[in-house]
């Protein structure tokens, strides 16, 4: 026991000497480049499908900024469960579920709800049961609403994560989570080989790794984990973008450039991703992920007939403003008064960005 207790003593001292950024930033009350992040994967979106309107999509790496989404809801949610386990001695699983409820339904369905007024939406009962992921896995059939297939994929997950985490040993776990990341590129690549390459850019089972690596860097930052110096450095970002851009953006490539990009830019939060635009974007990034394609058929396709806009720059930029202005409206009307409600339903000190 004195040996133990001289171990403990000796980790507690060193960690005052050398900070460990990652653990400190993951507990703020705002984490930051949080939002900026957000807000830029949710911009790669819009602009991806607007210039699908001049074949120019491949242009935009939108997969992977959709991946970048996984990433980040893994390493949020998980680090939210662990500290109430770790501040309340458990997870209330009703007060988890009221949560994510309150947080993600409100806009959901609200747009849900105008993409079936403005025209028809394929599929539009699966994705009412957050069922999307499977549909278009399957059927292969877009629509107006098939951005919500990513939002089937995170539902599934935070069924089932909160009971995983809160019942298996922390040790075995994070076990467990190495091996389906080893395994589950393996899956998609087989998937491929046998003629199933569509399934695999949606189903939930295909995407698994995408969030497992968030849960395993917060697991791994609550037993003490801290990231090599390198991670912190300024070249570390933006060397894990180039690399990235060698990779088309629907390739099945696992997640962990992302997921460099994601430690790094949290450990030495750029000023790119925490200033006052980046915030909004990012508040905001939920909302402009959901609507920006029903605000792209206003701007092309409104009651008057076509609009002809004289270059693609001008095209574009209306898509991306309209988008901005209608994501705005429903953040300010929908998103924040069932913010405010679901931080009653938080333990201890509230965690906004959640």
């Amino acid at each position: 026991m004195p040996n133990v207790s001289g171990l403990v003593l000796t980790d507690t001292a060193a960690e005052h000497v050398i900070p460990n950024t990652l653990r400190d930033n993951l507990s703020k009350r705002e984490i930051p480049s949080l939002y900026g992040l957000r807000g830029a994967a949710a911009l790669v979106v819009v602009i991806f499908h607007a210039l699908l309107n001049y074949n120019l999509g491949r242009l935009v790496p939108a997969g992977h900024a959709v991946t970048l989404f996984f990433e980040l809801s893994g390493l949020l949610i998980t680090w939210l469960i662990l500290g109430e386990c770790d501040q309340a001695g458990g997870l209330d699983i009703r007060r988890f579920y009221a949560r994510r409820a309150l947080r993600l339904f409100p806009v959901f369905y609200v747009v849900w709800v105008l993409c079936l007024v403005s025209r028809q939406v394929p599929g539009k009962w699966a994705y009412f049961f957050y069922m999307g992921d499977y549909f278009l896995a399957i059927r292969q059939q877009g629509s107006i609403l098939a951005q919500a297939w990513s939002l089937g994929v995170e539902e599934k997950f935070y069924l089932l994560w909160p009971l995983i985490l809160t019942h298996i040993d922390r040790k075995k776990l994070i076990n467990g989570m190495v091996a389906i990341l080893v395994l589950e590129p393996l899956y998609r690549y087989y998937m491929d080989l046998f003629g199933h390459g569509p399934y695999t850019w949606f189903a939930f089972d295909t995407h698994v790794d995408y969030i497992m690596i968030g849960c395993l860097i917060a697991l791994l930052v609550k037993q003490g984990w801290r990231p090599p110096a390198w991670v912190a450095h300024p070249v570390t970002p933006v060397s894990a973008l180039l690399l990235l851009s060698l990779f088309p953006h629907d390739a099945n490539v696992p997640p962990y450039l992302l997921a460099v990009l994601l430690v790094a830019v949290i450990c030495r939060p750029p000023s790119i991703l925490n200033n006052r635009v980046a915030r909004y974007l990012g508040a905001i990034s939920y909302s402009l992920y959901l609507c920006h394609n029903l605000s792209n058929v206003a701007v092309w396709d409104p009651l008057l007939g076509r609009v002809h806009f004289h270059s693609p720059f001008t095209a574009i930029a209306s898509q991306l403003a309209f988008s901005i202005a209608v994501a705005s409206a429903l953040y300010w009307l929908i998103e924040r008064p069932f913010l405010a409600l679901k931080n009653r339903f938080h333990h201890g000190r509230v965690a906004h960005f959640a």
